[in-house]
């Protein structure tokens, strides 16, 4: 049986609360698309006032939304004071950072224009691992779409259900809510409509040096995103976000290997929230698998471990360091542990994430030693 889920989640710490008014907030702190019985999939959200922006939408994204007094959909709580989600930024087009996105949209229904930032058709050939290998590819004839694509195909998927709401409930298409903005690279026919620059030169450079991108300019709330390309070979593109606030800067590093474009991104931020992965924790439980040589392959090339996720928040000068996108992320680590094997090469203020974390990017009240937490 192993380790009984049940305890290790009566023995997990409450999530963090904070009355502060400009938040981080962790929905979902497990990398990966296995299924796990303790943590919901990689999702997070940024609130400022009565705004809220979504970074991907992992396994059960909405439902933690609604859990964190979060709605895309006001008429679900009329006359409550739920920040609204205004736009879904998404990092890279892996499962496990889309995997609720139709459930967004179709549990929730939003009303209001939801702008979805992702990315660009990749575009390139798929690199084989090893490279000799030769594999059938699904839909060879667009084996590499982005996000325009696929909310078309999940709007046509879903069309039955769509089309039933629309005629026997009166309802307007959802369709009409979605904005979607694609963000890549010009190059080989392909045409982002918000393009990084650089050069890109074959599949294996999936992250050369750029300065961050404005790809949200300031709103009416005073929140800026940028982007930069990150090192999650194979997949092209996969971003990192920053989102500067009037009350503070948080950084979420995607998927991703270490990279100088993210210790770009993060300077001077007050959050960074970086993925992690204990690939030798996860050693046992891969050898089991057909694929394992090109699994682990993956796992170690393209994600960070504790030393260098402290390295990045260390040259980027961040003031708090919080561990999300958890690999294993069930039952294998504590929190504790976690936060110990990153703490030799970081000197600020660490901490693992737990599901609907709460964390204040306005600076401390005085006399308040945790800031509200």
């Amino acid at each position: 049986m192993g380790v009984d889920w049940r305890a290790v989640l009566a023995a997990r710490r409450a999530p963090l609360r904070t009355d502060a008014t400009t938040r981080l907030v962790l929905l979902g702190t497990a990398g990966g698309s296995n299924p796990k019985a303790t943590r919901a999939g990689y999702a997070n959200a940024v609130v400022v006032g009565d705004a809220a922006y979504l970074v991907d939408c992992g396994e059960g994204a909405h439902r933690q939304l609604w859990r964190a007094g979060l709605t895309l959909n006001p008429a679900f709580s009329p006359g409550a004071s739920r920040p609204l989600v205004r736009a879904l930024f998404v990092t890279h087009l892996h499962g496990d950072h889309v995997m609720d996105l139709a459930n967004l949209l179709l549990g929730s229904w939003p009303p209001q224009p939801l702008p979805i930032y992702g990315p660009a058709p990749a575009g390139l050939p798929i690199p084989m691992f090893p490279p000799e290998a030769a594999r059938p590819l699904v839909v060879p004839e667009a084996p590499t779409p982005g996000i325009r694509e696929l909310v078309d195909h999940l709007v046509r998927a879903f069309a039955y259900n769509i089309n039933l709401r629309i005629a026997d409930e009166g309802r307007t298409p959802v369709t009409e809510s979605v904005r979607v903005h694609e963000i890549g690279v010009r190059r080989d026919g392909v045409r982002p409509d918000i393009d990084l620059g650089g050069v890109v030169a074959g599949a294996g450079a999936v992250a050369p040096d750029m300065e961050p991108v404005v790809i949200y300019p300031e709103d009416d709330h005073g929140v800026t995103v940028r982007a930069v390309l990150v090192q999650h070979a194979p997949v092209f593109p996969a971003f990192g976000f920053r989102f500067d606030t009037p009350q503070g800067s948080v950084v979420f590093s995607g998927d991703t290997g270490p990279c100088d474009n993210l210790v770009r991104l993060a300077r001077g931020a007050e959050v960074l929230v970086h993925e992690v992965i204990e690939v030798e924790q996860l050693a046992r439980r891969l050898q089991r698998l057909p694929n394992y040589l090109a699994v682990r392959n993956h796992l170690a090339s393209s994600h960070s471990t504790p030393s260098q996720v402290g390295d990045v928040a260390t040259r980027a000068g961040v003031r708090t360091l919080v561990l999300s996108h958890l690999v294993p992320g069930d039952v294998d680590l504590t929190e504790d542990e976690w936060e110990a094997k990153v703490r030799p090469y970081f000197d600020g203020e660490i901490i693992c994430g737990v599901d609907l974390d709460e964390l204040p990017l306005e600076p401390p009240e005085p006399g308040s030693p945790d800031g509200g937490h």
